[in-house]
């Protein structure tokens, strides 16, 4: 009811825009071969919104109404690069074979694989926004929390629409390159290399797999016609405020080269960066240290081969490493119970593009994706765990190889019924997983204020495990062009894992334009989303046994002592049920409105089952989550890149405080205790967002960015830190943070490179991080771990 009240209100209040008249347009898209493309999806644009969307007929044809506001038409078929053009220079729009030519820079391609029912506001980013907006780093990837959609979650990775990060995998150029072990990736290219990323939440496509929440899409960006070479970051950052003031804070060099070869018919692109960040702790770090420290490094190297004007092959491969030393340091985690985290990524890819005669699109895609991850403690001997944190040690050494090797093929066609077409999609695919390492625990003690034991946990000797998964996957999409106004997204799918069984799942959208001018549009959609289970569920049987005792902390004697046998459950694929609807509207030229709601249900979930009585500590596919939210947006823009977007969203999430994947993301937990389900560790009820890009006089521009968002959760403990009361009962202070960067460009020897300074937190409001949740804690719930406000200095060279 209140849903239906607030569409009612969003559509009274929707201002009436005016129309800029063209000349009826009839035009045609072609092949590089000249031949006509039926079922190319063709998009009408005024600025970067989607004023009307149709599909080219059976001779390849296409026609807006000459009444509607656009000065751009955008069109894109599978298989073939995207194309934009003017709308007075559509007559005949020809698309080249994918990846046979340098794309745009551009960061969610509104039309590439976008289906028809895919939001229009907050889940695209430019690249030439996310280069002027403020960032730490220069990765496309960093920038998705400006979407209202994503947020960076209690345990720091990003959420994509209440899912987890383990529930959004990411891909490369359509191939997954998650870690086979929890889900999760941090790989990320150099900007230069990147045609495009996006935050997929669309639950309609049945061509995107193994996701209950979305995913995110990388593509990288092929080698143009001129040969391009650069670089960028490589003066040192120091430190601007204190502790450390002077000291070296970061260096981010990063190379890139691209160009041709044989008149066009060879591509090559290349990018090379090196991240190195010390990042002070508040009330931790003084003018020596200790600070955590940050290292990444990527190679990635692309090459394309024409081998005709029908077919083409890309060959493409990724080395990323990542290192942080002192990983988890912090006013409740001393340095010697810190651990250093390393992992070393290894991808690569083989893409091949046939076009047939017929006009149907053939793709076959080979990869493979190996991980080494390793934790190592910083301290030696038992790992303490008082009401003040963590000291002496951490308690677990972890080391993990894990691999995937993977084959799909999709077959794309477009038929036609009663003259509307049928753009229909086959895809099947196979995949092999693999998992090794072993494990090493040391004791836990948990002591009281005075220092006393009050619980200990003692661990089984070292332990090897490995694993290895078979899954297969196929699809069938359909989407449909009904009518002038009306399109259908719909497909069905089966999806079947070796530890997780097999299951069907469907998805339906819809698009309905409201008005001949299409100004307002209505789309919704509801499906099936069937996940994967990462592979370190399937290996948790193989961990060491632990002996959990409560004691006396007087006489040191017994209260209670149990064993727990680690131990997996009957598994199956977790799904979720995901209901979506949003209203468009052009509120005035330049100025749009959003309105959505989202609703998804999940089960199956695997989640720890820990007994009070001890015995086995058993993982079941038995867990349950649900998340619901409603999000208002609304964007105004004018021309040269400007422009200034600001959403709500009202949202609540619930799930299993056991959730393994979780729970288990540090690749152990150090105590367990029954679960239960409660808000998720990352719910936030509100979350307020607004940054804009502007530009001033003498080429300066200036882009703020402010957000605003309820506290996550927290439970409260005893002095055994077990849950003292209903877990995740109490929360955090709200979150807020004005960023903003300030550049001028400078142009010298036709080079021009942009100068600046970056203000983040500018208010220095208080963000803390940790609290204090021991209920007989003298410090119970002060909150710790705030950083205030951090100047850093801001160059990028545009060669």
């Amino acid at each position: 009811m209140a849903f239906s009240r607030s569409l009612c209100l969003f559509l009274l209040i929707a201002g009436t825009g005016s129309h800029l008249h063209a000349q009826p347009l009839r035009s045609v898209v072609v092949d590089q071969t000249g031949l006509p493309l039926p079922g190319v999806t063709v998009q009408l644009l005024d600025g970067d919104r989607i004023v009307a969307s149709t599909a080219t007929d059976g001779e390849g044809t296409f026609q807006f109404d000459p009444q509607l506001t656009g000065d751009t038409i955008a069109a894109a078929l599978d298989g073939f690069q995207p194309a934009r053009v003017g709308r007075d220079k559509s007559a005949r729009i020809e698309l080249q074979l994918a990846r046979a030519t340098e794309t745009t820079t551009v960061v969610a391609s509104t039309v590439e694989s976008a289906a028809p029912t895919s939001a229009l506001l907050g889940s695209t980013l430019t690249a030439d926004t996310v280069a002027r907006m403020p960032s730490a780093h220069m990765q496309a990837r960093e920038s998705l929390p400006l979407l209202p959609s994503v947020m960076r979650g209690a345990d720091g990775l990003m959420q994509l629409g209440g899912a987890k990060a383990y529930e959004t995998p990411l891909t490369l150029d359509g191939f997954n390159v998650t870690d086979p072990a929890t889900g999760l990736s941090s790989i990320n290219l150099p900007l230069e290399n990147v045609a495009g990323i996006e935050a997929l939440r669309d639950p309609m496509s049945v061509t995107y797999g193994r996701s209950l929440g979305g995913l995110v899409r990388l593509e990288s960006k092929p080698g143009g016609d001129k040969f391009k070479t650069g670089v960028q970051g490589f003066v040192p950052r120091p430190r601007f405020a204190r502790p450390g003031f002077g000291r070296l804070e970061g260096i981010f060099p990063r190379a890139h080269a691209s160009g041709s070869l044989a008149s066009g018919r060879l591509r090559y692109s290349t990018g090379v960066e090196y991240d190195y960040e010390r990042i002070p702790v508040p009330d931790v770090t003084d003018r020596h240290g200790p600070d955590l420290i940050e290292e990444s490094g990527v190679v990635f190297t692309r090459f394309d081969v024409g081998i005709s004007a029908r077919q083409s092959v890309t060959i493409e491969s990724v080395s990323y490493f990542a290192r942080t030393t002192r990983s988890g340091l912090s006013p409740r985690r001393e340095s010697a119970a810190t651990v250093d985290l390393s992992s070393r990524d290894v991808f690569g890819g083989l893409t091949h593009r046939l076009v047939t005669k017929a006009s149907g699109v053939f793709t076959t895609q080979v990869g493979v994706f190996a991980r080494r991850a390793d934790l190592v403690p910083n301290g030696s001997g038992t790992a303490m765990l008082s009401p003040d944190g963590w000291s002496g040690n951490w308690f677990a050494n972890v080391h993990r190889t894990s691999a995937r090797f993977s084959a799909a093929s999709t077959w794309e066609r477009v038929f036609y019924s009663n003259r509307r077409p049928h753009d229909v999609t086959v895809n099947a695919e196979v995949m092999g997983r693999q998992l090794d390492g072993r494990v090493h625990e040391s004791d836990v003690h948990v002591v009281d204020a005075q220092g006393r034991r009050v619980r200990t946990v003692e661990f089984g000797g070292p332990r090897a495990f490995g694993v290895r998964d078979r899954s297969v996957g196929a699809a069938l999409r359909d989407v449909w062009q009904a009518t002038k106004r009306l399109q259908f997204d719909m497909g069905v799918r089966a999806d079947a894992s070796r530890y997780g069984g097999g299951t069907p799942s469907g998805r339906i959208g819809a698009r309905i334009a409201l008005d001949g001018a299409q100004r307002t549009i209505l789309k919704t959609g509801f499906g099936r989303f069937v996940g994967a289970l990462p592979l370190a569920i399937a290996v948790f049987d193989a961990y060491p046994t632990r002996i959990d005792r409560w004691l006396d902390p007087d006489e040191g004697t017994i209260v209670r002592e149990r064993e727990y046998r680690p131990s997996v459950g009957r598994l199956f694929l977790p799904r979720a049920k995901t209901f979506v609807a949003a209203i468009e509207r052009q509120l005035t030229p330049g100025v749009d409105g959003q309105m959505a709601f989202t609703s998804r249900a999940s089960r199956r979930l695997a989640t720890l089952r820990v007994a009070n009585d001890g015995g086995d500590a058993s993982i079941e596919s038995d867990g349950m989550g649900t998340y619901r939210e409603l999000q208002f947006s609304v964007r105004r823009t004018w021309t040269n890149d400007q422009q200034l977007f600001v959403s709500y969203v009202r949202a609540a999430s619930s799930g299993e405080i056991n959730d393994f994947a979780s729970l288990f993301q540090a690749m152990d937990a150090p105590l367990f205790q029954p679960g239960g389900r409660a808000r998720a560790a990352s719910d936030a009820p509100h979350r307020i967002l607004a940054w804009g890009t502007f530009n001033l006089p003498r080429s300066i521009v200036v882009s703020p960015v402010g957000e605003w968002r309820s506290g996550f959760p927290y439970s409260p403990l005893n002095v055994r830190h077990i849950y003292d009361g209903s877990p995740n009962s109490r929360s955090f202070p709200p979150f807020m943070a004005i960023d903003a960067v300030v550049y001028k460009t400078f142009t010298v020897k036709k080079r021009k490179t942009d100068l600046g300074v970056q203000l983040f937190n500018l208010t220095s409001h208080r963000n803390p991080r940790d609290v204090y949740p021991v209920t007989s804690s003298p410090h119970y719930s002060e909150f710790a771990n705030s950083v205030g406000t951090i100047l850093r200095g801001y160059m990028l060279l545009k060669w």
